[in-house]
């Protein structure tokens, strides 16, 4: 049995540069090598291979079927090799790769304008934006499924970091006719939002809809009346509904990341525009 072949990519070079100068003096020249060093490799290579890769043809040489076939695969190997190099330094650098950002269902008013300038300075990137509640978001940020996140106070914060994006009022949104239908909370028990709205504001319910845009529509029905942020009715059509500002009633939304070190330079570059945003 013959051996495991062990040629590396340097051998594929030396091999690419006397295919392409059709001579192996002109190739070590262009090597910067010694011509007897060459030869060696060469040889070497036919060694490994066993097989003949090129022949004498009066005073050049001639390349032999293999080693024509041998010479597309070495080009595409050392093509593959330097796109790879790229491809990893972009990445390093933050030119490119996958930044995943979560964001809870009422946060974030600002993203689509963070994401815009993020895109137009590094135009390379793969963007993943994942909605879940606060809670589920930090669970993905732990678990490294998730770069940052943008959730709704508060939070389990125990090795996040936070930064504070604003603090903002609470509303009561209600069909003109139905204002003493149930109410429907926009999230779910025990969570962020759900947990502001109980114990804060003392809001009873055991009905919630995290789903927002059903939510509205159960309001324009007369089937629901439901508690939501100033940002999110900003970005939602409320003609024809009743937004009644609830007194004291405020949450806040928070960038998250996870607070060891180790970001990518993506995630880093994301976070600067967002504490830019003054």
């Amino acid at each position: 049995m013959k051996e495991m072949m062990s040629m590396d990519l340097r051998q594929y070079r030396y091999f690419c540069a006397v295919v392409e100068e059709q001579s192996v003096t002109r190739a070590a020249e262009r090597l910067r090598m010694a011509q007897p060093a060459l030869t060696q490799q060469i040889r070497r290579m036919e060694e490994e291979l066993g097989v003949r890769l090129i022949e004498r043809a009066g005073r050049g040489i001639r390349i032999t079927p293999s080693g024509n076939r041998l010479y597309e695969r070495a080009v595409s190997l050392l093509q593959f090799e330097q796109e790879t190099r790229m491809e990893v330094s972009d990445i390093e650098a933050g030119r490119t790769g996958i930044l995943r950002i979560g964001v809870n269902t009422l946060s974030a008013s600002r993203l689509v304008e963070w994401i815009e300038q993020m895109k137009r300075r590094h135009p390379g990137i793969i963007l993943q934006v994942h909605q879940g509640e606060s809670s589920a978001l930090i669970e993905r940020l732990k678990e490294r499924s998730l770069d940052a996140a943008f959730v709704r106070l508060p939070i389990d914060a125990q090795g996040i970091s936070i930064e504070w994006m604003e603090e903002e009022p609470f509303y009561r949104v209600h069909h003109p006719e139905y204002a003493d239908a149930d109410v429907i909370i926009p999230s779910q028990e025990g969570l962020g939002v759900f947990q502001t709205l109980s114990q804060q504001f003392g809001v009873v319910s055991q009905e919630t809809c995290s789903d927002v845009l059903t939510l509205i529509g159960l309001v324009r029905c007369g089937q629901a009346v439901t508690l939501l942020p100033k940002s999110t009715l900003r970005e939602l059509d409320m003609t024809g509904l009743v937004q009644e500002r609830l007194p004291d009633a405020t949450s806040t939304t928070a960038l998250v990341w996870l607070t060891e070190d180790g970001q990518s330079a993506l995630t880093q570059q994301f976070l600067k525009i967002v504490q830019e945003r003054e």
